[in-house]
């Protein structure tokens, strides 16, 4: 015949580990620093994730040397299937701006390309940003952006 002494050690047990999970670990006060981590503005452009839960940027690529024109491609899910996009120079200031529209929207990510002009840019460093749009004015769900450092020729 089996023991049944185990069964409220385990409940004990189980119960113990909810009650470590439910109060979490640490002081609330608690901050990690990063002593290599300036409070100071970087000079470049800093690079935006390539995917988001709403958008994807394929091309180009991080660090791609352009010139005249290059394609520009992902996957989205924007209203209307419209996908904002904006070239942004060193200092921040948007330089170029356009979009693409993707081939659906509502239901999941969908393809879209573009061809950008970059033949007015002056060379230099830049950063290229696409984004699902938000026709709401904030009031849903916050636009999502997604990049990558370009260098025009």
């Amino acid at each position: 015949m089996r023991s049944t002494r185990t069964r409220p050690v385990g409940l004990v047990i189980a119960l113990a580990l909810c009650a470590v999970l439910a109060g979490g670990c640490g002081d609330d006060d608690a901050v990690a620093e990063d002593p290599a981590t300036s409070a100071q503005p970087s000079e470049e452009p800093s690079a935006l994730p390539r995917t988001a839960e709403l958008i994807t940027l394929v091309t180009p690529a991080e660090g791609a040397t352009v010139s005249g024109s290059f394609e520009a491609s992902g996957k989205a899910n924007s209203v209307e299937a419209n996908v904002p996009w904006e070239i942004r120079d060193g200092s921040g200031e948007t330089v170029l701006e356009g979009h693409a529209t993707a081939e659906g929207w509502m239901d999941k990510l969908y393809p879209w390309t573009t061809t950008v002009d970059v033949s007015e840019l002056e060379p230099g460093t830049y950063l290229f940003i696409a984004r699902t749009d938000d026709t709401s004015d904030g009031e849903g769900k916050p636009s999502e952006e997604v990049g990558a450092r370009i260098t025009v020729e």
